[in-house]
């Protein structure tokens, strides 16, 4: 499959929590590449894995006042703030935008998850720690990625999604 025309702009996702182990990831969606950094199980317990609530914004940078989800850095670019961020993560992992053979946001009613593919064929799978940033990443990475880009949804979600939307909210 040939790629798709790239979106130019820049975007960092924080509230990521890998489904091989608890920890706390953030996504840099520069121009050419995904920086993928894991900042291990204590920022993930910070940020609320145990609590299930509320992120702690001392471990991840100058955030401002919102919590989880697609934001560009303040007072700066995502590319510097990717730099200084990468000499704190305990793990990082750079794939090339040409590699990535598609992004699939899948709808739960519980966690919504974010699945990454690559020209390989190796999935890594991440929850989204908070579901209300599903629509905005939605439109992100739609733009970004094109064809390779795919919602999905499960059977109870699409049920009270269609049911009792309120409750997906």
């Amino acid at each position: 499959m040939p790629p798709t025309p790239m979106h130019e702009g820049a975007f960092v996702l924080t509230g990521l929590a890998s489904r091989g182990g608890l920890s706390n990831w953030i996504f840099f969606f520069l121009p050419a590449e995904i920086v993928q950094c894991d900042f291990g199980v204590m920022p993930a317990l910070k940020a609320g894995a145990a609590a299930g609530v509320r992120a702690n914004l001392d471990v991840i940078g100058e955030l401002g006042e919102q919590t989880y989800g697609p934001r560009q850095p303040k007072g700066g670019t995502a590319e510097a703030w990717c730099d200084e961020l990468v000499g704190k993560a305990k793990r990082v992992e750079r794939l090339p935008c040409e590699r990535v053979r598609g992004i699939r946001l899948h709808l739960k009613a519980m966690a919504h998850e974010l699945s990454l593919v690559t020209d390989e064929g190796k999935t890594s799978t991440f929850s989204l720690m908070n579901r209300s940033e599903a629509e905005e990443v939605r439109g992100l990475l739609q733009a970004r990625f094109g064809e390779r880009f795919v919602v999905t949804k499960s059977a109870v979600f699409a049920f009270f999604e269609r049911h009792a939307p309120f409750l997906m909210k």
